[in-house]
């Protein structure tokens, strides 16, 4: 049941994204609507990492061009992942204006100094300061509705913040919380939880008493279905509108990609690229082993690992093992245009688990070879818009890799079928009609027009 009616919204939703790129336009915003204004709290990114790496745009973006006269995005526990020159670990909350239109607010890992070798009392005590801090905020600037990244911590703040306002809320579910667990066998926020099984309770709690549930795809949406979100109050809100605009710009327009790979010592169209966070969840070590794999049967090429995270010693390590530590390079967190340039040069993008870091890939027009887990058999088709192989199959991602290389032919069809894809899956005009579209539905339910 709950598999046919998340079937049901997706069909809706891509009936709503098949219309051609070139008649698709933007709707103006009435400027004689209700004025309106979001609240959301996620922890995706600090400020920090948003500035050096370009990701503005996914910020930005929630305003949904002037449907929200005001965003506030909140980051409650920022200096957990800020550097010491950003912030100060202990403190109150710090307000940064981006623009006009969006305040970003970060709280601390705790509220005082002396507190910090007593680490969850101090958190407790910074938690309930951001709690009242927002309070005040939402009844002082009359937020309308607050959007949770996701339906843990952030998803019970959220819900006790929008019933003691009186206000609805949205989660945001942008990740299997379940098939997560199944891979790594840890809780999703184990300082907080301790166990998946209190982790299962929260969810039910939170997916439950949600206004608006959306899945960032059909495989989360489902995950949230299945864990008590209601059918009728659920939908999907993709990731492109959250992409930087320069990822839909023409591959053969962006030439930057050239003088960053000289510096790298790596030739264009010679090497295969993955794009996330190094971490278990993620498998980016098969990326690694493929690689090795490919170069024994011949074929010399390198590998690029974009993104930063707890197994790169363990990653570099593995490399040295198989011999091929010279022929991979870990690139780091690069921003946007970095990404932008690099992606049309690779031969083959490897995606065992990524997010929206393969719709950046894909725009690029590049051959994608995936696992078929998460969302990633929504887009790649094999045959159509690139090679989907059984998860954890790494055998068979080095054959479908190896066969892009070989096949150029094939490799460039493949790569201007994924990216014509993905610009009809997640074209930004699209998505933010319809985000508009379920805000105005929630907020008419709680009597705001």
């Amino acid at each position: 049941m709950h598999i046919n009616n998340s079937e049901k919204l997706f069909t809706e939703i891509m009936m709503e994204q098949t219309i051609p790129v070139a008649v698709k336009e933007q709707k103006g915003i009435n400027a004689k609507e209700p004025v309106r204004k979001l609240l959301v709290i996620d922890t995706s990114y600090s400020l920090e990492a948003i500035v050096n790496r370009g990701l503005q745009e996914s910020v930005t973006c929630r305003d949904l061009n002037g449907y929200f006269q005001h965003v506030w995005t909140v980051h409650p526990f920022a200096t957990l992942v800020t550097s010491s020159a950003w912030a100060k670990k202990y403190g109150r909350l710090e307000t940064h204006v981006i623009n006009e239109r969006h305040t970003f607010i970060e709280g601390k890992i705790g509220r005082y100094a002396f507190l910090k070798g007593i680490f969850p009392l101090n958190f407790l005590i910074g938690q309930i300061g951001v709690f009242f801090r927002l309070r005040r905020l939402i009844k002082k600037e009359k937020i309308n509705v607050i959007r949770s990244g996701d339906m843990l911590y952030l998803g019970l703040l959220s819900w006790a913040l929008a019933r003691t306002s009186r206000i609805p809320f949205l989660v945001r579910v942008g990740g299997n919380h379940d098939k997560i667990f199944e891979t790594t066998g840890q809780p999703i926020q184990k300082r907080l939880f301790l166990n998946r099984k209190i982790e299962k309770v929260v969810e039910r709690f939170v997916f439950k008493r949600a206004d608006l549930v959306a899945g960032a795809n059909l495989d989360n949406l489902n995950f949230a279905l299945s864990n008590g979100a209601r059918p009728e109050f659920s939908t999907i809100f993709r990731y492109g509108n959250l992409i930087h605009k320069v990822h839909f710009t023409d591959p053969k327009t962006r030439t930057g990609g050239y003088s960053i790979l000289e510096k790298l010592g790596v030739e264009p169209k010679n090497y295969i690229i993955y794009i996330g966070r190094l971490e278990a969840v993620k498998h980016p070590d098969d990326v690694v082993k493929v690689l090795a794999d490919v170069r024994e049967r011949g074929q010399n090429i390198k590998a690029l690992l974009v993104g930063d995270g707890k197994l790169l010693p363990q990653l570099k390590s593995l490399a040295a093992d198989l011999g091929i530590a010279d022929h991979v390079i870990f690139c780091g967190n690069q921003n946007q245009e970095w990404l932008s340039n690099v992606i049309p040069l690779a031969a083959v993008v490897v995606s065992p688990h990524t997010g929206r870091a393969l719709s950046e890939a894909a725009l690029g027009a590049v051959p994608v070879v995936a696992y078929d887990v998460d969302w990633q058999g929504e887009l790649i088709h094999s045959g159509v818009t690139g090679e989907l192989v059984p998860h954890l199959a790494k055998t068979k991602m080095a054959d479908a890799v190896e066969r892009f290389l070989i096949d150029k032919e094939y490799a460039t069809k493949m790569g201007e079928a994924v990216r014509q894809k993905t610009m009809e899956m997640m074209w930004p005009d699209t998505l933010d009609q319809h985000e508009r579209d379920q805000y105005t539905i929630l907020l008419k339910r709680f009597g705001n027009k």
